[in-house]
């Protein structure tokens, strides 16, 4: 195989570690045990407005499931409690965006996990399998490197990341509601918080992993070629 072609297919292996690992990362978090496992918790807040903890769950989940599941579009705004809607209508217009935003790092993930093994076979069956070592290595690295940067940033500055990844994906004030709006009642901050913290920690895990999956590869290879 061309070195050009073996060092852009080692470099793009290396980019879509890093896809896969966050992509997954994010995958995990909008699952029912992992709201179980937010909910579980003592230091996780009471809904002050008057939801039960077997309320809130069902709705949270019902809002994940729509956010990750093809639902129907209207799936939230007939949803009643006590005879009374339970999502105004910014909260549904804005968990629509959410949802578009979901399925779309959804489709670049399945993607990318797809273009990953490809790549790999080919870099395996060519020969070239201490690039392909390297390349998974590479991308360890650098999945480390990003989330541990990102988690810093949002360490350091809570508000500041916070507003700049809302920013990036939904329209200027979309995003921001009332403290007695169902949005903020089933996802307080310690949500997010929390959230921030598993996927840095699965984040960091998986590069790690990673770098060491590409670092024996390549130790091993050696051990062959000697």
């Amino acid at each position: 195989m061309p070195i050009q072609l073996t060092q852009f297919l080692k470099l793009l292996t290396s980019l879509l570690v890093t896809v896969f690992i966050v992509g997954g990362a994010v995958q995990l978090l909008a699952t029912d045990p992992y709201l179980a496992f937010e909910y579980g918790k003592a230091s996780f807040p009471p809904d002050t407005f008057g939801y039960t903890q077997q309320q809130r769950f069902i709705l949270a989940s019902t809002n994940i499931h729509y956010v990750r599941d093809h639902l129907p579009g209207d799936e939230l705004s007939k949803q009643f409690l006590n005879g009374l809607p339970v999502y105004n209508p910014r909260e549904v217009s804005h968990m629509a965006d959410v949802h578009a935003v979901f399925q779309s790092v959804l489709r670049i993930w399945q993607a990318a996990l797809i273009l990953l093994i490809v790549l790999s076979f080919i870099l395996w069956k060519k020969g070239e399998r201490k690039a392909l070592a390297s390349a998974i290595q590479s991308g360890g690295v650098v999945t480390f490197g990003l989330v541990l940067s990102i988690a810093l940033l949002a360490l350091v500055s809570w508000q500041i990341w916070f507003n700049l990844f809302h920013r990036f994906f939904f329209e200027e004030g979309s995003w921001l509601f009332d403290y007695s709006d169902t949005l903020i009642r089933l996802f307080p901050l310690k949500f997010w918080s929390d959230a921030t913290f598993a996927i840095t920690a699965f984040g960091l895990a998986g590069g790690l992993l990673m770098t060491l999956i590409g670092l024996l590869g390549k130790r091993v290879l050696a051990e062959r070629q000697a």
